[in-house]
C-alpha cells in the first residue's frame, strides 16, 4: 500500500515538468508522482486524496496509465542520483 496525495504531497513540488516527461510525457508533474508511485514494485494499492473534482480527475487518469517498467525506474532513479 502507497500513499500518494496529488497536490498536498512533498513530490509534485521538488518534480519538474522535464522530470514529469521523462516520467511520461504528456502527464503534469502531481500524475507522474502518482505513476511512479503506483508502478513502484511491490505497490499492489494506491491510497489517493484529492481536493476537488478536477484533481480527483488528474489522479485517477494518471493511475489508470499503463505502469512504468523496472528499466524505466532505474533511468528515474539513475537520473535522480546523478551528482
Amino acid at each position: 500500500m502507497a500513499s500518494a496525495p496529488l497536490h498536498g504531497g512533498e513530490l509534485p513540488g521538488i518534480v519538474d515538468q522535464e522530470l514529469a516527461d521523462l516520467i511520461r510525457p504528456g502527464l503534469t508533474p502531481a500524475q507522474a508522482c502518482v505513476l511512479a508511485v503506483a508502478s513502484s514494485p511491490g505497490v499492489t494499492d494506491v491510497l489517493l486524496a484529492a481536493s476537488s473534482a478536477p484533481h480527483w480527475k488528474e489522479a485517477a487518469d494518471a493511475v489508470t496509465q499503463p505502469a512504468l517498467t523496472a528499466a524505466k525506474l532505474r533511468e528515474i532513479t539513475g537520473v535522480l542520483a546523478s551528482p
